[in-house]
Parts: structure tokens; C-alpha cells; sequence
């Protein structure tokens, strides 16, 4: 069964299994009752009725507690027995098959959620309370009691080795994420590491040309190397600032907005941007959009660095032209922002959201990543489609405003 194969988790299957047990709990509830009839029967505190729904109660409380551990307390073990008593109770005085499924349940729910042993232990349990209810009752049917025992007992054990594979295939996947984990904190520490060696390095070979050149009282060589050294600081204090937006992403300020109206709130910033590097920019904005629920600045500071990104990738192209079209289907708007750049391989587009991977000389790497974390935490997508030497498209979906 798929269910068995790993299609639900471990913990998708121990919060079923809680949620089985209670339902079974409530059908046992409804037989005690049926069984005793309360109009006929006093309330006293020692009333069967009383004690059997009292343990009940008491087991669905215990039961409550044990949801989060790793192993059975002593308390669900003595509650477990107490209603097996109840079950195999009723089971030996009323005859009422269904009741044999809420007498198989314990051993099944260990063994879909403890080790081997406790589903051993469990399975011991029910035969001796069945054992002692069929002597008491004088309903002791040794082929009867046999085979009910004995599905009890294979049950159990193929349930618990079906897990045992289920356990191991989420301990391995707990393991690759830690490695994962600690891969992409590798990765983070390299690609620091390396932005910042290489403002250090060119300031510290101006301060060294200061020292070796500063007795002849150059002032304009001087005020040259010292412009520098400043913008390599401000290069390296850009570089934190992102590593620090990437690392610890500011929680969105959500607003009801307009993605047109936020288009046209930068227009011209991007005209002039556009303007400076010889680029064309065309808007193509669908004038029925919906509004979305986002954060306005972050939603304009990924539309602005994916727009200085595509062009940059025309620099050395001939046609420069970079189109912004917005539209709508179903529940999503979508942003496409298309350049005729040089386009990329399937390699750069599969790792362009990836940190500290760029292919620009002064690039940090850390743009689009930003630009990825933002929309994902939108709950929208951020998509590229590239053809080498014909361009690029990045399609944002954010989920429209209900």
C-alpha cells in the first residue's frame, strides 16, 4: 500500500492515528451505553456504567497528553489495558463482532507509532486480558480466542515493520536536510567571504599606496585614493545590508494596492534609468487589474531589480527594449517584464535565484535571491524563461485581493 511507502509522513500518520483512536473511543462510548441502558440502571459512583465510561474518559485524556512522545508512558500502558478490559468486556457478554476491530485497535496504534517492542508488549497485553475475560465469562472457544489472537499479533508486527521503513525513510530525509542546511550555510560563508576580500583588498593597497606616496603632499592624488577606499565601504556596506535582507527577511507590511498604480509610482525612475543606458521601456498595463495584498515597498523594490537586471543584460546588444505588461487570470495577477537581451543557458536560469550566483563582474548575487524570498513570502511565484541572443521574460504571480 502506497500509504505504507512513504505518500504520508511519519507524523501525517501518527496525528490519523490519533484521530482514528478517538473516533473508536466514541463508537466503544456508545456501546457501553447501549449495553447498560442508563434508564434502567442507578448512577452510583460504582455503577458498571460509571466505571466503564469513567476509564473511557480517563484514556481520551491520556491519550491527549501522549500525542507529542517518542515512547509510551506508563500511564497510556495501564489506561490501554483498562480499555482492553472494557472492550474484551464487552466483547465475551455481548458477542457483538464489531467490537473485536476496538479490541485489534491498541496493538495496531502502537505499532504505527512506537518501536517493535512496544508493539510486542501491547500484543501480550490484549491476549492476557482476553485470556482472563474468556475464563471469567466461561466463553472460552480456543479456536475463537486463537485466531483473534493471532491476527492481533501478525497485524502488529507487518504494521510495525511497514513502519520501520516509513521511520527510516524520515530519518534520512531529516538527515539530507540538515546537510542541505549546512551546505547552504557553506555556500553563504564562501560567497561573503569572497564579496568582502575583495573590497579589503583594494583598500588595503590604496592605504598602502597612502603611506608609501603621502610625505609628498599630493592632495588631489590623495582626495582620489580616499573617494575610493570610500566607495569600496559603501560597496561592502551594500553587500551587508543584502546579506542581511537574504538572511532575515522584514515580515511584509501588508496593504491593499494597486500593482498598475505601483508601476506608474516608478515609471520614472526606470524611464531614466532606461534613458542613461540607451534602453527603450514600454508598458503595457491592463487597465481592469484587481488589487493585491502586499507590501507596496518590497513589491516595488523587486519590480526595480528585476528591471535594472534585465538591463544590464543588454549592455552590449544592439536592440535595447524592455516591456512591462501586467494582466490577470483566476485568482492570480501576473507582472511580466521582458528584455531582448543575451538570454541565458538553462543552467543560469535554473540557479539565477540562487545566492551569491551572478554573472556580472560587480554583482553581489543576492538581487534576485532577495527578489525570490519576498514573492514567495507573498505566497506568489517568480519565473524565468530565457532563448540565448533573443532574451529573457520573468513572470511574477501574486494572489489577487479578495
Amino acid at each position: 500500500m502506497e500509504f505504507f511507502k512513504g505518500l504520508y509522513s511519519f507524523n501525517k500518520i501518527r496525528q490519523f492515528s490519533f484521530l482514528v483512536e478517538y473516533v473508536y473511543i466514541a463508537f466503544l462510548c456508545i456501546l457501553i451505553i447501549k449495553k447498560y441502558q442508563p434508564s434502567e440502571v442507578s448512577f452510583s459512583f460504582y455503577s458498571p456504567l460509571v466505571l466503564n465510561i469513567s476509564v473511557i474518559f480517563l484514556y481520551s485524556i491520556v491519550l491527549y497528553f501522549s500525542e507529542r512522545k517518542v515512547k509510551p508512558t506508563i500511564w497510556e500502558l495501564i489506561v490501554r489495558f483498562l480499555y482492553l478490559y472494557v472492550a474484551t468486556q464487552l466483547l465475551f457478554s455481548t458477542k457483538n463482532p464489531s467490537i473485536q476491530i476496538i479490541i485489534v485497535l491498541p496493538t495496531v496504534i502502537m505499532a504505527l507509532r512506537y518501536s517493535i517492542k512496544y508493539t510486542i508488549l501491547m500484543s501480550l497485553i490484549t491476549t492476557f486480558v482476553m485470556c482472563i475475560n474468556a475464563y471469567i465469562y466461561k466463553s472460552f472457544e480456543i479456536d475463537y480466542l486463537i485466531i483473534l489472537t493471532s491476527f492481533i499479533w501478525i497485524l502488529g508486527l507487518l504494521v510495525n515493520s511497514s513502519m520501520v521503513i516509513e521511520r527510516q525513510m524520515q530519518e534520512e530525509k531529516q538527515k539530507k536536510q540538515e546537510r542541505d542546511k549546512l551546505a547552504a550555510i557553506g555556500q553563504l560563508a564562501a560567497g561573503i567571504a569572497h564579496e568582502v576580500r575583495n573590497p579589503l583588498t583594494t583598500i588595503k593597497g590604496f592605504v598602502q599606496l597612502l603611506n608609501k606616496h603621502g610625505d609628498k603632499r599630493n592632495v588631489e592624488m590623495t582626495s582620489c585614493y580616499l573617494e575610493l577606499i570610500d566607495k569600496e565601504i559603501d560597496r561592502m556596506n551594500d553587500l551587508l545590508k543584502d546579506f542581511l535582507l537574504f538572511a532575515k527577511p522584514v515580515k511584509p507590511k501588508l496593504a491593499v494596492t494597486n500593482i498598475n498604480q505601483t508601476i506608474k509610482d516608478i515609471d520614472t525612475l526606470l524611464n531614466n534609468h532606461c534613458f542613461n543606458h540607451s534602453t527603450k521601456m514600454e508598458l503595457i498595463l491592463n487597465p481592469e487589474m484587481p488589487n493585491i495584498f502586499c507590501d507596496y515597498d518590497q513589491i516595488k523594490q523587486v519590480i526595480i531589480n528585476v528591471v535594472f537586471n534585465s538591463i544590464d543584460a543588454m549592455k552590449d546588444c544592439d536592440r535595447k527594449i524592455i516591456r512591462i505588461m501586467t494582466k490577470y487570470k483566476h485568482d492570480y495577477i501576473y507582472i511580466n517584464i521582458e528584455d531582448t537581451g543575451v538570454g541565458m543557458t538553462e543552467e543560469q536560469s535554473r540557479k539565477i535565484f540562487d545566492p551569491f550566483y551572478t554573472t556580472k563582474e560587480n554583482g553581489t548575487g543576492l538581487g534576485l535571491s532577495i527578489c525570490y524570498s519576498i514573492i514567495e513570502n507573498h505566497q506568489g511565484k517568480i519565473n524565468v524563461t530565457s532563448i540565448i541572443n533573443k532574451g529573457t521574460i520573468f513572470e511574477i504571480s501574486l494572489p489577487r485581493y479578495n
